[in-house]
């Protein structure tokens, strides 16, 4: 049983942390870690050499422990799409796990930049937290963050906290309704637009979006930007079926839209109406982009590129 569960990539890539966990004295740190009442924090190395404060009883903490990488397909597609020296973004940015991603590939060339944002008071102080560390050993890249929720208007949003954000606090989402409110916490924080944030004509290469259901607003609110044809690739969380709000949208601006797999020997590209079987544990992810012939060749090499800081 325990070896059927060592039998991922996560692992098959990174021998050492499935040793690990074949050893009974490290399975019980992991499991006493993710069990502390406490919410301690702990640090963590990312593959790449980045460290990470997180705390164990949280999910991304749990998982981080558990197989060093979160959502990997996703962490490998950032890292192969995106350039050293360009411009990055990260809209929902957590702890800043995909920022890490974002920031050591921009970091290898001077004159990268990744501005990353995250709306939820609490988080925003771990993500700056991290992102301090990281500003000191990446010494040639710029790490600019905001706590702002990123939005189709100028404004407030309203945040909804959901039962199980102490477990798994990127279930914090933007209010639909405010009959939500009258059962759950919600917290009020300054929304802004994208095209508010980038009127000096940057060129954006990679921009993950990761806004539990608020999608759509912040692409209304970058309008400009891709109407300008001013972001190259983003890299997307969808709850729905194809085709939805937001691939419409990036179709109408004339992105090519492709399914995000994980296989064993690397993330593939898919299209985006191909029939996938769903998971509990894992999101299912899209790619837009305006050049598919470069997405395809970048992820057409097999192996984790990401797993080995490479």
């Amino acid at each position: 049983m325990r070896l059927a569960g060592i039998l991922k990539p996560e692992y098959f890539y990174q021998p050492k942390l499935a040793i690990g966990r074949l050893l009974p004295w490290r399975s019980r740190s992991v499991r006493a870690a993710q069990s502390s009442p406490t919410g301690e924090f702990v640090d963590e190395q990312l593959p790449w050499g980045m460290p990470i404060r997180i705390r164990p009883v949280e999910e991304h903490g749990r998982i981080l422990l558990t197989l060093g990488v979160i959502d990997l397909a996703v962490t490998e597609t950032l890292w192969r799409l995106t350039e050293p020296g360009e411009l990055a973004v990260d809209v929902g940015a957590n702890i800043g796990y995909m920022t890490a991603v974002l920031a050591a590939r921009v970091g290898s060339m001077p004159g990268g930049c990744v501005r990353a944002f995250e709306a939820h008071p609490e988080i925003f102080e771990e993500l700056k937290y991290n992102t301090l560390r990281w500003q000191k050993q990446l010494t040639g890249v710029k790490i600019d963050i905001q706590q702002v929720a990123i939005s189709d208007k100028r404004g407030t949003v309203k945040l909804v906290i959901p039962d199980a954000f102490s477990s798994n606090r990127g279930l914090a989402y933007a209010s639909k309704s405010d009959e939500e409110l009258n059962h759950l916490k919600s917290v009020i924080v300054e929304a802004v637009t994208l095209d508010e944030l980038f009127t000096q004509r940057e060129k954006i290469g990679v921009f993950k979006l990761d806004v539990e259901g608020h999608e759509f607003q912040v692409l209304e609110g970058a309008n400009s930007l891709l109407k300008e044809q001013r972001v190259r690739d983003c890299v997307f969380e969808e709850h729905g079926e194809y085709p939805t709000a937001v691939t419409r949208y990036f179709e109408e601006m004339g992105y090519s839209v492709f399914r995000i797999q994980r296989q064993f020997f690397k993330p593939v590209l898919l299209a985006p109406n191909s029939k996938v079987a769903r998971t509990k544990w894992l999101p299912t992810s899209f790619l837009a982009t305006q050049q598919p012939e470069r997405a395809l060749s970048r992820i057409k090499e097999p192996g984790w590129q990401c797993l080995k800081g490479q």
